[in-house]
């Protein structure tokens, strides 16, 4: 399979091979695309390959989500075999299988030995996606991790807030162009979205993931990639700051044989019907 198409009666979403990225997640009780496209993502594959990987990532990047794994952006120069920007996993061609409301991806990475599956299911007004990664070598495996959902920009209207835990994360009023990289012990990102009458709340687990990457790419650059064409805002959980550590691919260590899983949600419901302690 290329493409699953899963749902229920509240959220559709479509996972693609390329990178097992989640190319679309809908509210069908508002119609809303939750997620961000960029102008070119039906634009068919291309021979043209840029010689450096975060350009390439950037020309043709698509939207949607993708897992960063094992290191969100550049790797450092010592890293042998080299990784490309944001990591193998979201380069690689996964095997899908699916059904009605549930999608199952998989891959086995070259450069380092790590065996993922992530699955990924429709329950109601809920994404929830549960990930395993294995080390399937004879030495331990020290690797990075982050999710990469880059929300639709038109969520994000000027009575919109974005809170994880007690904090507002401030974004810019549009167009605008920032990146930060926040402490997020709450394991908890929160949309509230009064102009596309939803409210988004992703889960996870923060003591795997306990950072936070605020990407806001609203229009505000002009020339490449983007062109002032894309509108999307990424709230992407992840194991360690940005950029480090230095000398590694990440913190996180696996044992031979070891699994690590990680269980992250995204619960989308339309203001009106939320609970006022959801929304307090």
């Amino acid at each position: 399979m290329t493409r699953v198409r899963m749902g229920s009666d509240d959220l559709v979403a479509v996972v693609e091979s390329d990178g097992a990225r989640i190319s679309s997640l809908r509210h069908l009780p508002t119609g809303r695309e939750l997620l961000a496209s960029t102008p070119w993502a039906d634009d068919p594959a291309d021979a043209f390959v840029m010689a450096d990987s975060s350009a390439q990532w950037h020309r043709a990047y698509r939207g949607g989500w993708h897992l960063l794994l094992p290191r969100a952006g550049d790797s450092p120069a010592t890293a042998s075999p080299p990784q490309p920007f944001h990591g193998e996993a979201a380069w690689r061609t996964w095997r899908l299988t699916g059904s009605r409301n549930a999608c199952r991806a998989s891959v086995v990475l070259r450069t380092l030995p790590l065996a993922i599956d992530r699955s990924m299911s429709v329950r109601a007004n809920m994404l929830v996606i549960e990930t395993a990664v294995r080390n399937v070598g004879s030495e331990p495996v020290n690797h990075g991790w982050a999710e990469h959902p880059a929300f639709a920009g038109d969520l994000f209207g000027p009575a919109s807030t974005v809170r994880t835990g007690d904090r507002v994360v401030r974004l810019d009023p549009a167009p605008a162009a920032s990146f930060a990289d926040l402490a997020a012990p709450a394991g908890k990102v929160t949309i509230t979205a009064p102009e596309a009458g939803v409210e988004v709340a992703l889960s996870w687990d923060a003591s795997l993931l306990p950072r936070l990457y605020v990407w806001q790419e609203q229009r505000g650059s002009a020339g490449f990639p983007w062109w002032g064409a894309v509108d999307a805002v990424g709230l992407e959980p992840a194991a360690d700051p940005y950029g480090t550590p230095l000398d590694a691919l990440g913190s996180l260590s696996l044992a031979p044989g070891e699994t690590r899983e990680s269980v992250i949600s995204v619960r989308v419901d339309q203001l009106g019907d939320v609970a006022p302690e959801a929304t307090s």
